[in-house]
């Protein structure tokens, strides 16, 4: 009898582990490929007559003014000089590329959608924070719903999603050579 309950206890165990492992490797995330950051191009309207205040373009602004959606984060992102894609491999060897905004001062970053998490998978049914801003001195700012513009600053190095710590979008400061 008790070789039979050791038995049982090990394959309840054993079919445990399995289940455990097979969760695990599900990998429920959308393919690299289809999760390439849209950047819309366009430069800021030089027409104010049919724009509200709020768009109205800031006459110290140097650059353009870009879009930039990944998933459902979706920021603007003022006095931008240029924009590039960098590279680099994630932990499993996995090729990743992230958008990098070099701004001229002044830039700021306004977040249109956070793209928080949703309230019916989260333990205590609130929304967090998805993405964040990763700071230079290794602190974070998440990316919430409501939250205020911020400035582009040496310290800010880019926005990042807070599960995989992977950049989607890099922020560098205008050097002028």
């Amino acid at each position: 009898m008790n070789n039979s309950n050791q038995m049982l206890r090990a394959m309840v165990l054993l079919m445990t582990i399995t289940m455990l492992i097979l969760l695990v490797g599900c990998n429920t995330s959308v393919p690299i490929e289809t999760m390439n950051p849209s950047i819309d191009s366009s430069s800021t309207p030089t027409s104010t007559l049919s724009q509200t205040p709020s768009q109205i373009p800031n006459p110290t602004q140097n650059g353009e003014t870009k879009t930039f959606n990944f998933g459902g984060l979706r920021l603007e992102v003022t006095n931008v000089y240029e924009v590039r894609t960098e590279s680099m491999n994630d932990d499993g060897g996995n090729p990743w590329e992230y958008s990098v905004f070099v701004c001229y001062p002044g830039a700021s970053v306004t977040v249109l959608t956070a793209d928080m998490s949703d309230v019916n998978i989260t333990a205590d049914g609130k929304p967090h924070a998805n993405w964040g801003v990763l700071l230079a001195s290794g602190g974070r700012k998440d990316i919430v719903d409501d939250m205020n513009s911020f400035d582009v600053t040496p310290d800010i190095l880019g926005i990042y999603n807070l599960e995989s710590s992977m950049y989607v979008l890099k922020l560098e400061m205008y050097k002028n050579d």
